[in-house]
């Protein structure tokens, strides 16, 4: 009887699989290029609620992946939650900022947009070839 209740829980513990999870870091990251939409003058248009579901999306992604990989790739995690933190924080400052057109705040920026994308695909491709 142990055993059987023991089996149940091992299937339980994670809902998601690796795979789904994977294709919902693939729609959060369309959701945050449509919310990211601006006209000329550089204001967005997207809807205020596109912009907080895509948020949340991406917070519940970023957390949900770092726990999965938390055993099997510890480093990757890091890297993924440290790219997704600076990204926000050089973000805001940009925000607060007048930065003009190639400052090193904008320049820094873009580079660490690089490096949080290529670390957001290693992260889909680790999750597509993690077994349940």
């Amino acid at each position: 009887m142990a055993k059987i209740i023991e089996l149940k829980i091992k299937k339980t513990k994670h809902s998601m699989k690796n795979k789904t999870l994977a294709i919902f870091g693939i729609g959060t990251y369309i959701l945050s290029v449509l919310s990211s939409a601006t006209n000329l003058e550089g204001n967005s248009i997207a809807p205020i609620a596109l912009i907080v579901i895509s948020g949340i999306a991406t917070i519940v992604f970023i957390i949900m992946a770092t726990v999965r990989l938390w055993k099997k790739a510890k480093n990757l995690s890091i890297m993924f939650v440290s790219s997704a933190l600076i990204l926000f924080i050089l973000m805001v400052i940009q925000e607060f900022t007048l930065s003009s057109y190639g400052s090193p705040i904008i320049i820094l920026l873009n580079i660490v947009k690089v490096i949080n994308f290529v670390v957001f695909v290693w992260v889909i491709i680790k999750l597509f070839k993690l077994k349940n």
